[in-house]
């Protein structure tokens, strides 16, 4: 359900900002079939596309899972964070969006559970911005550009986003982390 959410609203947003989807594509790199595809919800963009994404609209990432107006303070209780999982996430990949819709919101924090490490197969994301990683439980490899960093829980990096990088589970483990996009 969130993920058609999330496509409704990308096409609003577009909309509202005067852009045709050709336009957007211009911005972004993306060909106009494939945002379109986006906004009919036939497919589920990663996190890196969403950034692009909403990095070409001028807004914060965390306005396509907004649902209401933009308020000054925003709470949301645990069992209330909205779930997305991309149909292209790498398996058993789990995303939250712990806050959404503050006003002009300059980060976009989630929350990545990686259940099935067995099964994951390591995919590299670059997007505009910065990003800060917390692992809130486990033990992964992450991958930054060449090199591979390995992090425990309470390990934290921080870096530019748009080198290539992407999370490396550890085989029978299950990992939770928190990253914040800038």
């Amino acid at each position: 359900m969130e993920e058609i959410n999330v496509a409704r609203r990308i096409r609003e947003i577009r909309i509202s900002k005067g852009l045709t989807l050709e336009e957007l594509g211009n911005r972004t790199g993306f060909t106009k079939g494939l945002l379109s595809k986006i906004e009919n919800s036939k497919v589920s963009p990663p996190v890196s596309t969403l950034a692009k994404i909403a990095r070409a609209m001028n807004v914060s990432m965390g306005e396509f899972f907004s649902e209401v107006e933009a308020k000054p303070i925003i709470i949301v209780r645990a069992k209330d964070r909205a779930v997305y999982q991309p149909e292209d996430a790498p398996q058993g990949q789990v995303i939250e969006t712990p806050i959404s819709g503050f006003q002009q919101q300059k980060m976009q924090p989630i929350i990545i559970s990686i259940e099935n490490a067995a099964e994951y197969q390591q995919r590299l994301y670059n997007h505009p911005g910065q990003e800060f990683i917390m692992v809130l439980e486990g033990t992964m490899g992450y991958r930054f550009d060449d090199e591979e960093l390995m992090l425990s829980t309470g390990d934290c990096i921080y870096f530019n986003a748009e080198h290539q990088h992407g999370p490396l589970p550890m085989k029978g483990k299950k990992v939770k982390y928190l990253s914040v996009l800038s």
